[in-house]
């Protein structure tokens, strides 16, 4: 019987991870690739001491092996994260590879791909627009933001604008830049930015847990929108630190790495002798310099990071939600790197049992305290119109909330266990439920999430600050984000807060046909 379970398990195991993607790097420990592990043990402490930080993901790799990672509860190995602009090296590696094929070259005219989409009258700096511009984010192009929030035709009402400042001269971060890469790379390949990386990049990584957002259109958005797992996110630095091979195969040109990485272009006053900060040093292809030595990142907002330094052949993929990006990199620089050595080291058998209790028990903790509610339950509240469009909330008890929606489905979602009364992991247990709709998203774009796979999950615990007062936290684990609901019952309000706009949260009245007990 013991056997029989033991192979269960393992099927079990092989079955997870063939579909989650998770475990298809090999793992070792810090010592054995010649990281000090109280190095990556104060690396991960400093992570999650930053402030207005709240860490989702992290996962270290040296000489192309795992030497440490850390899923905070509820979010898991498996979940697959939204990557902001980090999705823009992604992009890259497309473009890289279709010139690498002779689809395209970075000399090629932005002009000539779109002659269904130009204005009437094309000036001199639009016809010199290049596909190398478009890379290093110097199209010329004023960068307007709203545009993709209120047009549905992106590539003629950005084609359409001044073009005010010579291409390839000035460096104007703008994630429409990347979004023409995409519908550049559609059309000379005949298939979606999303279909071509399958074939060419995905597949032969074993990358299959993917999804990107769309345009109106059905064009891959290439700036942002791209979801992907922790690991698949580590795979791909590992490819860069290779120069483009996986496996013994060359999925990137070499070449296309070897250029790519470069620091080709700087911000407006940029001077070599200004002292060096992360966002100072660079970018190349829709890749970022970091300041130390040699060092280049994929970079997202939010903090979604992945960070490969060649000369420790070091690789750090950091998930997150945080306003403090560079802080979080210099934990890399200042607690990570100097343990960092030649050659294998001897086991520090007490430091790696914290480690691995530390990376085992990982978890948020809810905000709500411990303390009994007096407030008697089920209770509806039905509340005034609100930007998030809750029309209601129901608190059938501490263990479920069902939230009706104006213009989208009802959510019912199982809460979990706060009373921390696990002997091996002494961490509230998280309740996962299944979206019937989608989380809530700081890009405000047409469209927005259209083309994702909508399977979202959410994580929820419901807890008391006082006995007239209980917050509900949501975590969105296979997206980013999260909303805490702080119900005030003295006061007949709920607090909606959402984790991309902290400095925003919203006071909704409501009324309820059974009064709370005073």
């Amino acid at each position: 019987m013991k056997q029989l379970r033991l192979l269960l398990l393992a099927l079990l195991w092989c079955t997870l991870t063939a579909v989650a993607q998770v475990g298809d790097i090999a793992r070792s420990t810090p010592a054995e690739q010649g990281v000090q592990p109280e190095a990556v043990l104060d690396f991960l402490r400093a992570l999650n001491e930053v402030p207005e930080t709240e860490i989702h993901h992290v996962m270290v790799a040296r000489h192309g092996k795992v030497i440490a990672e850390m899923h905070m509860a509820p979010f898991a190995a498996q979940d697959g994260h939204t990557l902001y602009s980090e999705s823009k090296t992604f992009t890259s590696m497309a473009v890289g590879i279709a010139v690498g094929e002779n689809r395209l070259r970075l000399t090629d005219r932005v002009a000539a791909f779109f002659p269904d989409k130009l204005p009437d009258t094309i000036s001199a700096h639009l016809a010199s627009m290049t596909v190398r511009d478009l890379l290093l984010m110097a199209s010329g192009i004023k960068p307007d933001w709203d545009m993709r929030n209120v047009q549905s035709d992106w590539l003629k009402t950005w084609l359409a604008k001044p073009v005010s400042v010579e291409p390839g001269k000035k460096f104007q971060y703008d994630s429409m830049c990347t979004f023409l890469l995409s519908a550049i790379v559609q059309r000379v390949t005949g298939k979606t930015l999303l279909d071509y990386l399958n074939e060419k990049l995905f597949g032969p990584m074993h990358i299959t847990e993917v999804d990107w957002e769309t345009s109106a259109d059905g064009i891959n958005t290439g700036g942002w929108g791209l979801r992907l797992q922790a690991e698949s996110q580590l795979k791909l630095g590992l490819l860069m630190l290779a120069r483009g091979q996986w496996n013994g195969e060359q999925l990137v040109p070499a070449q296309w790495i070897d250029e790519g990485i470069k620091p080709l272009i700087h911000y407006d006053g940029y001077k070599p002798t200004d002292a060096p900060t992360d966002g100072n040093q660079g970018y190349g292809y829709q890749i970022w310099n970091c300041k130390w030595p040699g060092a280049f990142r994929a970079d997202g907002a939010f903090g979604q990071f992945i960070v490969c330094v060649p000369q420790a052949d070091l690789v750090v993929v950091i998930n997150e939600m945080t306003y403090k990006g560079h802080d979080v990199l210099a934990c890399i620089w200042d607690h990570l790197m100097p343990g960092v050595k030649n050659g294998p080291l001897k086991a520090d058998n007490k430091v790696q049992t914290q480690l691995d209790l530390m990376t085992r028990t990982a978890s948020l903790q809810p905000k709500g305290q411990s303390t009994t509610g007096n407030v008697k339950l089920p209770m509806t509240m039905t509340l005034e119109k609100n930007r998030h469009g809750i029309t209601s909330i129901t608190l059938s008890d501490d263990k479920k909330v069902v939230i009706t929606y104006e213009n989208a489905p009802t959510e019912t979602l199982l809460c979990g266990d706060r009373t921390m009364r696990r002997v091996r992991n002494n961490s509230p247990r998280w309740a996962r439920t299944a979206l019937r709709g989608v989380p809530p998203y700081s890009v405000g774009a047409l469209n927005r999430q259209q083309g994702l796979k909508h399977n979202f999950e959410a994580a929820a615990m419901l807890g008391w600050d006082s006995p007239s007062q209980a917050v509900l936290d949501v975590y969105y684990v296979n997206w980013i984000s999260a909303t805490t609901f702080t119900f005030d019952f003295n006061n007949h309000t709920v607090i909606m807060c959402d984790s991309f706009d902290k400095n925003n949260p919203e006071t909704v009245s409501y009324f309820t046909a059974i009064e709370p007990d005073k």
